[in-house]
């Protein structure tokens, strides 16, 4: 009765682990190194889905209309950064995170509302208030950025222009997840959910193990 009850109530969480656990293994072997690569933007689809559905069946609608409009307004302001080199600094998409519309990979404004989502439920814990939880919350995303931004360019998410992350990148990353964290303390909208840590901190274990591996 106690195991089913330990499964029921963290068997989601242990789910989230065990996919990263199998793409860092995937990732280690050459053998299987171009199917998980491949996998990549489904497994990003899947994962985040799964995420959201648990985060929305806790909060219901605000948190969806949040997570819609954080996903478009990244994923404008990707596809602008692409065109210009405005906002990130000049940068352009490779074909590992396909399919892409207008140069930005339908997946990257997915990933942006949980990268987001995770950090600032971490945050939660720290502070309640509007402007230190917001900072929390975008440095937390930068630091994320931090780790996946030498796995990126190595494994072709994406490429800069000037062969190293410009520092105007995650200038970037702080004011967008400060801005949107700001929306959810602005609008009241209920969003601490733990699954969404523990796929944060699960990513952020992957891109750590992919930079000792690469």
């Amino acid at each position: 009765m106690e195991r089913k009850t330990i499964i029921i109530k963290y068997g989601k969480h242990i789910f989230v682990y065990i996919i990263f656990l199998v793409g860092i293994i995937g990732h280690a072997f050459s053998q299987t190194f171009d199917l998980m690569v491949a996998l990549t933007p489904y497994t990003l689809i899947v994962m985040g889905t799964f995420v959201l559905y648990h985060a929305i069946k806790e909060h219901s609608t605000p948190l969806l209309i949040w997570a819609a409009g954080t996903y478009a307004i990244t994923f404008i302001l990707e596809a602008f950064g692409v065109y210009t080199g405005l906002i990130f600094g000049g940068y352009n998409y490779g074909n590992v995170l396909a399919p892409s519309f207008l140069g930005v990979p339908l997946v990257i404004g997915y990933n942006w509302v949980f990268v987001i989502l995770g950090a600032a439920s971490i945050a939660h814990h720290s502070f309640t208030r509007s402007f230190p939880f917001a900072l929390l919350t975008g440095l937390i995303a930068v630091l994320f950025d931090i780790l996946l931004e030498p796995v990126a360019i190595q494994l072709g998410y994406w490429t800069w222009d000037t062969g190293y992350v410009p520092l105007q990148n995650y200038a970037a990353w702080f004011a967008i997840s400060f801005a949107a964290a700001s929306m959810l303390k602005q609008f009241r909208i209920s969003f601490y959910t733990p699954v969404s840590i523990h796929y944060f901190i699960a990513q952020g274990v992957f891109f750590i193990a992919m930079n000792i591996m690469l």
